[in-house]
C-alpha cells in the first residue's frame, strides 16, 4: 500500500475529540412546533372497517356532488380532530408573527395599470425577500424596511396607505408613483 493511502486510512481510524459541552447551543422548541400525533398513530382501524355504526343518516335520496359538504362521510376520529386543529393553530401563528408586507402584491401606476406582481416573504423580524414578475420577465426583491428594491426592475420607496402601500417607483432613473394592493 502506498504510503499517501496509509497516512489516509491512519486519519480516518484516529480518534476525533468532541467539542466541549460549553460550546454546544442547547435546544430550543420551534416557534411553530409540528403537529404531534396520538399515541395509537399507526394502530388505529381503517375508516368504512370498525365495527362500530356509521355516524351519519340513511341517505333516502341521491347525493350530488354540489350538496357533498361532508354528509356522507363517518364522523373523524379523535386524532383526524386534533391534526386538523393542529394546522389550523399553526397556520393562525404563522400568520400572527408574519410582517406586514407578507403575501402577495399587485404593484399598479396612477392610471392603475399592473406594473408588478410581487411575493413577499416578511417575517416581521428580518429583511423581506421575495420575487417580482411583469410581463417582461421576472427577478428577486429585498428590502431595507423602507425600500422595495427589484432586482433588475428598480426600487420602490413605500409608505403605508390604508390596506396598502403607496410609492415612487424608480426605474433607471426616471420616477413615478405607485400603489401596492393585495391581488383579487
Amino acid at each position: 500500500m502506498s504510503g499517501f493511502l496509509i497516512a489516509a486510512l491512519a486519519g480516518l481510524l484516529t480518534p476525533q475529540a468532541a467539542p466541549h459541552p460549553s460550546t454546544l447551543e442547547s435546544y430550543t422548541a420551534p416557534v411553530i412546533r409540528p403537529f404531534e400525533p396520538g399515541s395509537d398513530l399507526g394502530r388505529e382501524v381503517a375508516q368504512g372497517d370498525s365495527p362500530a355504526a356509521p355516524h351519519r343518516p340513511a341517505l333516502t335520496a341521491p347525493v350530488t356532488v354540489d350538496a357533498y359538504r361532508g354528509a356522507y362521510e363517518f364522523a373523524p376520529t379523535d386524532v383526524e380532530i386534533a391534526y386538523d386543529q393542529g394546522v389550523a393553530s399553526a397556520e393562525r401563528r404563522a400568520d400572527q408573527t408574519a410582517g406586514p408586507l407578507d403575501g402577495s402584491w399587485r404593484v399598479t401606476d396612477a392610471d392603475g395599470r399592473l406594473l408588478y406582481e410581487l411575493v413577499l416573504m416578511d417575517s416581521g423580524a428580518g429583511p423581506v425577500e421575495g420575487g417580482w414578475r411583469n410581463r417582461d420577465g421576472a427577478g428577486g426583491v429585498v428590502s431595507d424596511g423602507r425600500t422595495l428594491t427589484l432586482e433588475g426592475g428598480g426600487a420602490v420607496e413605500l409608505d403605508r396607505a390604508g390596506t396598502g402601500w403607496r410609492g415612487r417607483l424608480t426605474v433607471n432613473g426616471q420616477s413615478r408613483a405607485v400603489t401596492l394592493n393585495r391581488p383579487g
